[in-house]
């Protein structure tokens, strides 16, 4: 028995030595690292606590220019947005000459109590509106919830999302903000001695409380709403990148996302960090800012005249683009598509990535590439109205079209005729067997490939199915099937046509702007000299004048200063619900016909009503475009030359030009500015541009004398002047 205690005794004495070598080892430990390795934990602690975080730039704007008066009209921007919290926790402080600490408000129960009251009382006033509102009592019940926590809260929100104006407010608020103090020395006399005092005084300037922290953020605004959208760009979701943009905004982001600057910041709780100085360590550089193509005006005629013929027939999208001739500058881009009944909204680019099969459109690309390479001529006869082929399927048939037996080349295109286009192919390409041969020979006139735009997107190749050789894919080629591009790749093709045979790549930002300075113009990019032969580009461009004089769009023909195109309606299958054959009709051209100066397409898909050809649901749109444009340079052209040459004259304006704007905007015809109910006092034109000064008061019967050129400044007749038709009226304009 005794020998046994001896062992537990020797066993436990062993344990215990372990266990007080272990305990030195650790108190040896803790010494070392106090002391020999203090200044390496205190780096280690300091950098997990303390970093350097990206200060982030202010995106740079993206502009339209008004062509009158040269101003920058704001498309997108980055607006400040400020977000505020506050510290009711505690912290811990050492006490006064001691090593000891102790736990203590971050905001003193005095000072919050002498406050609350009034902080909660602004905030309601102030932000009544906002999503979040809270009345007085209940902001008052708020903060005491998280205030009488006994866990730390120290990053409770005040508000969010508040605008600049907002902020600004919200900076002198009580308890949120003190007023800034310098002192002074104030000199008295006492017992004939001069005293000094120093006397702490007012600035009138506020800093806000170390226990309030606000975060700024921005966030992409746009003046005219959804205008555009696609184009211009709108912010993609990608992980790990909140700056990523679609369109314009994503291709120039280099430019426009500037370079973010660094400041060193304190994490006060997991994931929130606060700043802990005011200034920053490296200075954020804003981004710089471009200058778009898209001519504002013209893009919301364009948008509203889109819009109202897609609702008229319920279609169900449809887009329309307007290019510079000589520059491939896009005056106007829309892409509609309905999201319910009679609403439509921007949601795609359709223009630019969407492959559509163009329909009789295409038949211009197969003519030219015919009389290029000397496989016919203009007055070729072909037949029309209906024809089987050989080892064809089913018949070759003309829509809308009469027997009229064999035509020209020259009337089978005014008359778009679908058998005309097979014959060619079949007496050049199938007889002989070279099939294979008709897309390569396409391919040569035709710009098969991406025109890779200054947007960022994802633009498809157009493409043949070069697998699809039996007769009828052959003969379906040769007039807008079996091939597919997006409308816009097509209207490069007829913008080359207007321009004489060379091809430009469609550009949509003209200028990068730094400070109101051009840093950078883009010119036009050549991808073609030329895509035929002059002879061939005459010819076509004749064609093209008599589809619009003769032909299957003739309801374009009244317009003075002459329009050329081509009108396309393809068959894109039948609705399943319905079991009704659906369309897709397009117009794409140029005008003036003399000297062309802006090439367009419309393109309209799905439509439900009775109108579902080219010619009578797409090319109105374009000639609603085309009259307010050439109707518009009519105008100054008479103006510059009657100024110039006799001095002021009285000036015709389009009445009727003006009043089509009107209704395209869902404004009647009797529309004024002023939206006076008297309508016969002149009226206030101040601020208004020239044309519409002169088409609004010409419409009251009035007479105009314009001086100078941009905006009105100033009218001989005031605008409560009773007038009698036939009176002058003076107008004084300024690039205001």
């Amino acid at each position: 028995m005794e020998n046994i205690d001896k062992k537990i005794h020797k066993r436990l004495s062993i344990i215990y030595i372990v266990i007080l070598l272990g305990f030195i080892s650790v108190v040896g430990r803790i010494l070392y690292l106090q002391i020999a390795e203090k200044e390496f934990w205190t780096e280690k602690s300091n950098q997990r606590y303390i970093q350097l975080q990206d200060v982030k730039a202010r995106r740079g704007n993206i502009y339209s220019v008004d062509e009158e008066t040269g101003e920058y009209l704001l498309l997108a921007t980055d607006i400040p947005l400020y977000n505020a919290y506050i510290d009711l926790g505690y912290e811990v402080k050492k006490i006064h000459r001691s090593q000891e600490t102790e736990r203590v408000r971050v905001i003193s129960d005095e000072y919050y109590n002498k406050h609350i009251e009034a902080l909660c009382d602004s905030l309601a006033v102030v932000f009544k509106n906002s999503r979040n509102a809270k009345t007085k009592q209940e902001y008052m019940k708020y903060f005491a919830n998280y205030r009488n926590r006994e866990t730390a809260n120290r990053y409770v929100l005040i508000q969010k999302d508040m605008s600049y104006e907002e902020y600004e407010r919200f900076k002198k608020f009580p308890l949120v903000s003190r007023e800034k103090k310098r002192s002074e020395i104030k000199k008295t006399i006492v017992d004939n001695e001069v005293v000094e005092e120093r006397v702490w005084i007012g600035t009138g300037q506020y800093y806000i409380s170390h226990f309030v922290h606000v975060e700024e953020k921005n966030i992409r605004h746009y003046p005219y709403g959804g205008m555009a959208r696609r184009t211009i760009g709108t912010m993609v979701t990608l992980d790990g990148c909140d700056t990523c943009y679609n369109g314009l905004d994503g291709y120039y982001s280099n430019y426009l996302s500037g370079m973010h600057g660094k400041r060193l910041e304190r994490k006060i709780i997991p994931g929130v960090w606060v700043p802990l100085e005011d200034k920053d360590m490296i200075k954020a550089v804003d981004g710089m800012d471009i200058v778009s193509t898209i001519d504002v005006r013209l893009q919301e005629l364009a948008g509203h005249s889109l819009r109202k013929t897609l609702d008229s027939n319920n279609a169900e999208s449809g887009c329309v683009v307007l290019m510079e001739v000589k520059t491939g500058k896009v005056r106007a881009i829309s892409n509609l598509t309905r999201i319910r009944k009679g609403v439509y909204a921007e949601n795609e680019n359709i223009a630019a990535t969407h492959l559509l099969e163009p329909g009789s459109t295409f038949k211009t690309i197969t003519t030219m590439m015919m009389l290029d390479k000397g496989l016919t001529d203009t007055t070729q006869l072909l037949p029309t109205f209906e024809k089987r082929y050989p080892r064809a399927s089913k018949p070759i048939k003309d829509v809308g079209i009469v027997n009229h037996g064999e035509v020209s080349l020259m009337r089978a295109m005014q008359m778009s005729s679908n058998v005309a286009m097979a014959q060619l192919v079949y007496d050049n390409y199938i007889v002989n067997d070279k099939r294979e041969k008709l897309s390569e020979d396409l391919k040569e006139y035709f710009y098969f490939d991406r025109l890779n735009m200054d947007l960022e997107l994802f633009e498809p190749k157009p493409f043949i199915n070069e697998d699809a050789l039996s007769v009828d894919d052959i003969l379906r080629l040769g007039f807008g099937y079996v091939s597919m591009m997006t409308p816009i790749q097509l209207l490069a093709f007829y913008n080359a046509i207007a321009n004489d045979g060379k091809l430009l790549k469609p550009i949509f930002a003209s200028n990068l702007v730094r400070e109101g300075r051009v840093v950078k113009s883009f010119e036009p990019i050549v991808i073609n000299e030329k895509i035929s032969s002059d002879s061939t580009i005459r010819n076509i461009q004749e064609i093209l004048e008599r589809v619009v004089l003769y032909g299957t769009a003739r309801g374009l023909r009244s317009s003075d200063y002459g329009i050329a195109g081509k009108t396309g309606t393809a068959e894109i299958g039948y609705d399943s619900r319905e079991n009704q054959l659906q369309h897709r009709a397009s117009f794409v051209g140029y005008f003036p016909t003399d000297k062309p100066e802006y090439s367009c397409i419309v393109v309209i898909s799905k439509p439900q009503k009775a109108r579902t050809h080219g010619g009578d649901l797409a090319a109105p749109v374009f000639k609603e475009l085309s009259d307010r444009i050439m109707g518009t340079k009519v105008f100054h052209a008479e103006y510059i030359e009657n100024t110039e040459k006799v001095g002021p004259k009285t000036i015709k304006g389009n009445l009727e030009d003006y009043n089509r704007f009107c209704k395209s905007l869902g404004l009647d015809e009797d529309w004024e500015d002023n939206k006076t109910k008297d309508n016969t006092i002149v009226g206030n034109c101040l601020g208004m541009s020239a044309r519409d000064a002169v088409y609004y008061l010409e419409k009251k019967g009035l007479k105009v004398v314009i001086k100078g050129r941009g905006k009105v400044v100033s009218q001989s007749l005031p605008s409560n002047y009773k007038y009698q038709k036939g009176d002058i009226i003076e107008l004084k304009l300024s690039v205001i």
